[in-house]
């Protein structure tokens, strides 16, 4: 199950967070008690490993005691089934089929409620199924009875059939089958000692009638809803004071658990003892044994199995652990495959220990295979160098695979600027509680600061950003736009403004993303923008919803004249389909890639190629590998041997963009 979507309502700081999408990795950003925490901590009691239930008195929001009840809703979600768990699903029952999704939501209570998309199984058995039942699991004759009960008992029986065949089958099923029961006793021989031959057969049917009213209150809903509780991923949760010390009294520990009050570093250490084959019970009583020499193949032995467990599930760090125990004093050595001997763990940095105590928890709550789980970060890092943090990102893209991650952080080195379109901003508003959103216009200053400081210091390692700066919305336009301008400079023509610096968004989403942060570095910015859906959206978000005026956004369309219009439409339908057929001459096998003639000036080429490809199955369209075609073949002409309809398009691009540059003079 792939989480698409979660909101959390009614949870200490959150009134309602509002709907946060997640792919693998979502990072939160905001400043402190600004509800990044809350968010995580409730969405991690939805399923947590060990039962950890709300607290409705302690985490309910304040200030809204009237309407505080456990049957309000904590925690919703939207799942996607993968298709080996579709046909799971499927195999529940003919109703269920087509079922690609489930909506969940969990209260204060505790209790779930389901909703299966795009539409639940039946909450009914049919008619024929349920007679079927009774008829095969209902004996005829039930052994060891009178005569006087199996005369009375052949009649109800059918009765009991008769009248659910009339009915709408388990609904019916379950108001006369315990009626039904009832009158099993009123059938037995008045007389002893027969009467009490016919008891036994009263109790065995009791126990079948029983079994069948359970087995008919299991519906198809409620059948697929138990595979959705099979297959529901973990929700792990961690903080960043969850680092551990390696030493520790056994028989303190062993006094906490039955006492119920274990800190998280004593949890930690039983986990570690557990996964390497340790019984704290039993290691509490070999510290008072005096046989030191068996204790220490003990050790050795459970070392090696958790050294061993871990190499063989875990291949993004690799550890070496070795346990030493003198009495009750149990300590634990460990080091990566960078160090050259083994440190106790409490003198390693905190970064380490952190590193360390998630991989334990992590297999823990896995059960070993570090799969489907849902991984709830609280600031990680804090304790790691810039560097390192940077190794972190990395680290959690390998937690992330297999698994889903939230985490949230206020360090700009902790943020992936490769993934702008997976951050969102935590705040909290006076009146309205803290909310998740992405938009980033609305943000308050801190959370600015904190982007703003991630993307800036990103930039100034990765990219060279001017004072002038044009922003575009994929590398291909970059490529074909940097062509033309050399080709008008080689003709005696102008160009683009040599002051403009081209930087590439990764596409029209992340436009309005680099956009506004390069505004609030206080530089000149202008964005060119396709005329076509996604294009209109980021206008919408750069104008509407960010500073920025629109005449520094250029749109392809309006610059020529044509919409719907993307960068490549300045080019000749005839040419640039043979580019693509050039492109993509092993994939077609001999087969032209046609555009339909009735969207042509209704959808850009783009996605008019888009659907010849889907037409023909020839998978998703990549117009980069195009576009580098395309920049090979100009390379070898002159201005003067392009389609003159093409170069007057691109000359009217590029005088909008210098148009712009100059309005900054």
């Amino acid at each position: 199950m792939k989480l698409t979507s979660c909101r959390v309502q009614n949870y200490r700081s959150i009134t309602d967070s509002g709907w946060v999408d997640i792919d693998d990795i979502a990072v939160i950003v905001g400043k402190n008690e600004s509800g990044k925490t809350s968010f995580l901590k409730a969405l991690w009691k939805f399923n947590p490993f060990d039962e950890t239930e709300y607290n409705i008195d302690r985490e309910w929001p304040r200030g809204r005691r009237k309407e505080k009840s456990s049957n309000k809703v904590v925690v919703e979600t939207k799942f996607e089934f993968s298709p080996d768990e579709i046909a799971q699903i499927e195999g529940v029952h003919e109703s269920a089929k087509g079922i690609t999704g489930v909506e969940i939501a969990r209260t204060y209570a505790g209790d779930y409620t389901h909703n299966f998309t795009p539409k639940n199984p039946t909450n009914e058995h049919s008619v024929k199924w349920v007679v079927d039942l009774i008829r095969n699991k209902l004996p005829e004759t039930p052994q060891g009875i009178t005569e006087h009960f199996q005369n009375q008992y052949t009649t109800k029986r059918e009765e009991l059939i008769d009248s659910l065949k009339e009915a709408d089958g388990s609904s019916r099923a379950l108001e006369k089958l315990p009626e039904f029961k009832n009158t099993l006793s009123r059938l037995k021989h008045p007389q002893p000692p027969y009467n009490q031959q016919d008891q036994k057969g009263v109790s065995l049917l009791s126990e079948i009638i029983d079994s069948l009213i359970t087995e008919i209150e299991a519906t198809p809903l409620l059948r697929a809803v138990d595979v959705v509780h099979e297959i529901m991923p973990t929700f792990i949760y961690m903080d960043d004071h969850r680092a551990f010390a390696g030493s520790a009294q056994l028989d303190e520990i062993l006094k906490h658990k039955n006492e119920g009050r274990l800190s998280p570093d004593e949890e930690t250490i039983i986990i570690i003892m557990e996964k390497s084959g340790l019984s704290l019970e039993e290691e509490v009583e070999k510290g008072e044994a005096d046989d030191r020499e068996q204790r220490i193949l003990d050790m050795n032995d459970a070392s090696a199995t958790l050294t061993t467990l871990i190499a063989e599930r875990w291949s993004q760090k690799r550890y070496e652990v070795m346990f030493q125990a003198d009495g009750q004093h149990f300590i634990t050595f460990v080091k990566d495959v960078n160090d050259k001997g083994l440190i106790p763990l409490e003198e390693r940095s905190k970064g380490f220990q952190w590193f360390f105590s998630f991989d334990m928890r992590f297999m823990h709550e896995t059960e070993g295979n570090f799969k489907n789980a849902i991984i709830l970060l609280d600031e990680p890092g804090l304790h790691l160098h810039a560097a390192a943090q940077r190794d972190l990102l990395e680290r959690m893209r390998a937690y992330a695979n297999g698994n889903q991650l939230f985490y949230t952080t206020h360090l700009p080195f902790m943020i992936d600027f490769k993934r702008l379109d997976n951050i969102y901003i935590a705040e909290e508003k006076p009146k309205e509680g803290s909310r998740i959103h992405k938009d980033w216009a609305l943000a308050d200053k801190d959370a600015r600061f904190t982007l703003q400081a991630a993307l800036g210091l990103s930039w100034s390692q990765s990219l060279f950003v001017g004072q002038f700066n044009l922003i575009v919305e994929g590398v291909d336009d970059f490529w074909v736009l940097t062509t033309f301008s050399t080709m008008f400079e080689d003709a005696g023509q102008q160009g683009i403004d040599q002051r403009l610096v081209i930087t590439p968004a990764g596409g029209a989403s992340k436009v309005a993303y680099v956009g506004t942060i390069l505004k609030g570095q206080e530089l000149n910015v202008a964005v060119l923008l396709d005329s076509d859906t996604a294009g209109e959206q980021a206008f919408e978000q750069l104008v509407h919803q960010w500073i920025l005026k629109d005449k520094l956004v250029v749109m392809v369309g309006d610059a020529i004249g044509i919409k719907p219009c993307a960068l490549e439409d300045l080019f000749g339908e005839e040419y640039y389909l043979e580019k693509i057929n050039e492109s993509y001459a092993k994939e077609r096998d001999k087969r032209v890639i046609a555009l339909d003639p009735k969207t042509a000036g209704k959808k850009s080429i783009v996605d008019r190629v888009g659907d010849a490809f889907a037409k023909l199955k020839l998978g998703e369209y990549n117009k980069g590998r195009v576009a580098k075609r395309i920049i090979t073949d100009l390379g070898k002409k002159s201005l003067a041997e392009v389609d003159a309809d093409t170069v007057g398009k691109f000359r009217k691009v590029i005088d909008a963009i210098n148009g712009v540059v100059a309005s900054w003079k």
